[in-house]
């Protein structure tokens, strides 16, 4: 009979919890970005307490582009796009700039860039510029560089835009010039190699936080950068 008890208890157990779950996934039944969205939704969901924890966390969004100097669609975004973003929340985010994107090292040391030895030449210089100044000085001279880079060579882009940077000018050309320029190359690239979770295939590529989304979500991300910012910044109160 105890024995009998013990099975039938354990049996509605079980039960119940299947009806629990199956009653949290029929209430949650909006996509996981809106989860934050209400605290009925994340009740609903299951994560009221990791929105809590990401709202009362009061620290910077951590904004990080991976991109290559000659891919085209970096170049529209950074030209027409995050400066603009960057100027709009620079009170909310924390810029981080990775110039390698689909770059490789080889075995003898070298870097091989997707659009040939000028992007190489262009990324170390602008690793040498990220090095070298914070970020609200060195965005605009990148924004520059991109935009001559599309019909000039780096020496000539770098001669245009110098003014951005002409208290430094010496300290980067010199990294440019010399084993630093390599150094920092390589530090991108293992920078890039280790985001987590979903690796870099494609440029450019948005990573929040040191979590790098699926290619999906990356799509989104370029497209609604200031919208998502703004959603974020609401829920943080920032």
């Amino acid at each position: 009979m105890v024995r009998t008890t013990s099975l039938m208890t354990s049996f509605w157990s079980a039960l119940l919890l299947v009806v629990a779950i199956v009653a949290v996934t029929q209430a949650c039944n909006v996509p996981p970005d809106f989860w934050c969205d209400s605290q009925e939704i994340a009740q609903r969901c299951g994560v009221t307490h990791q929105c809590e924890s990401f709202k009362r966390d009061r620290r910077p969004i951590k904004l990080t582009l991976m991109y290559e100097a000659l891919c085209p669609y970096c170049q529209k975004f950074i030209t027409n796009q995050l400066g603009n973003i960057y100027n709009q929340f620079q009170n909310v985010v924390e810029l981080e700039l990775i110039p390698w994107g689909n770059a490789r090292l080889l075995r003898n040391g070298q870097v091989s860039c997707n659009h040939g030895q000028k992007e190489c030449d262009a990324n170390r210089l602008m690793g040498c510029v990220i090095d070298a100044v914070k970020v609200k000085q060195a965005l605009p001279f990148i924004v520059c560089l991109e935009r001559e880079l599309g019909r000039n060579n780096v020496e000539y882009a770098l001669s245009h835009c110098t003014g951005f940077i002409r208290n430094h000018y010496r300290t980067i050309r010199h990294c440019y010039d010399t084993e630093r320029g390599q150094q920092l190359q390589r530090q991108a690239a293992h920078r890039t190699a280790s985001v987590r979770a979903n690796p870099i295939l494609e440029v450019p590529y948005l990573v929040f936080n040191d979590y790098s989304p699926n290619m999906d979500g990356n799509a989104i991300s370029t497209m609604a950068l200031p919208q998502l910012i703004q959603k974020w910044k609401t829920y943080k109160r920032l």
